[in-house]
């Protein structure tokens, strides 16, 4: 990343946390209407969300949000490779999304002074992720999936999976014949 960028990232994380932190932690509903304010002006692009008590959204200018979608208590999504999230999607408390990580091949370089690997998140239409989840770069959550609370995704899942454990795996479809 060249300085120029990495100059534009800190100026545009401190004017957002500068003002995004004032509401940070205001309990619901006046601290929703505010923090979902604050974002709006600082995200990639947004439908109407609800943001709750605690979030945290790195490079906010690289998420896009759409409409009806809730991120409950705690949630982190860090925009550095790309966030994508659908309509009607609903994140629970504490769940993370992450998009990038250190870099870690040279074992004679420290690992901090390897620099960052980074791949986009896309969470499509209707899918619920339960509480504590955690998505990893590169994944992608078709719609209409169902991911368990406490479930690290690190692969892609297709439409309607219902996905479980550590790490996730589909368990069903949404809509099967065998799940009636």
């Amino acid at each position: 990343m060249s300085s120029d960028i990495k100059a534009r990232d800190y100026v545009i994380h401190g004017a957002y946390f500068a003002v995004y932190g004032i509401f940070k932690y205001l309990p619901s509903p006046v601290g929703d209407f505010f923090r979902k304010h604050v974002s709006k002006v600082f995200l990639k692009k947004s439908g109407a969300f609800r943001i709750y008590e605690g979030v945290t959204l790195w490079y906010p200018y690289r998420i896009t949000i759409g409409s009806r979608v809730t991120l409950n208590e705690w949630v982190y999504v860090s925009g550095y490779g790309g966030v994508t999230i659908g309509n009607d999607v609903r994140i629970g408390h504490r769940t993370s999304i992450v998009t990038s990580d250190h870099r870690f091949d040279d074992d004679t370089v420290a690992i901090h002074q390897q620099g960052l690997t980074s791949q986009p998140v896309v969470i499509e239409d209707n899918v619920f992720i339960g509480c504590n989840a955690t998505i990893l770069s590169g994944v992608t959550i078709g719609a209409g999936s169902v991911i368990g609370a406490g479930t690290v995704l690190t692969r892609s899942v297709g439409p309607n999976s219902i996905v479980v454990g550590n790490p996730g795996r589909v368990i069903g479809v949404r809509g099967a014949d065998e799940l009636s």
